[in-house]
């Protein structure tokens, strides 16, 4: 389900640049070629529809990606608390479970046949 959300808002984020760019101020560039500035022909959207439609198109797909954005971040805040711990607790788990080892103490010069006093 993440992975499907990502993969979504990625391909959202390229549409939306490309809608974006599309457009033009004032009906030059993309917008206005499309909309029927190259001669007296009829247009498909007419003189100003093109601009009309690319900035409702822009307003949806804008808000496909704020909810998009939200909703992975829910999921991901939601999984990271359930799964993810911190460095200090990761590190207490592991002192608990790992036994403290023996170490063993080297005998000092005439003491060979001592015993430390804190073994058993």
């Amino acid at each position: 389900m993440y992975t499907l959300l990502i993969i979504l808002f990625v391909l959202v984020s390229i549409v939306m640049v490309v809608v974006i760019l599309l457009q033009s101020g004032k009906g030059q560039g993309l917008a206005g070629s499309i909309g029927g500035g190259m001669g007296g022909g009829p247009s498909v959207f007419g003189g100003r529809g093109a601009a009309d439609f690319l900035s409702k198109a822009t307003a949806w797909i804008a808000t496909i990606y704020f909810v998009l954005a939200i909703v992975i971040s829910v999921l991901y805040k939601s999984h990271a608390e359930s799964t993810q711990k911190s460095l200090i607790e990761k590190r207490m788990e592991e002192q608990k479970q790992i036994p403290a080892p023996h170490i063993p103490v080297a005998p000092i010069d005439g003491q060979e046949n001592q015993q430390p006093a804190n073994q058993e």
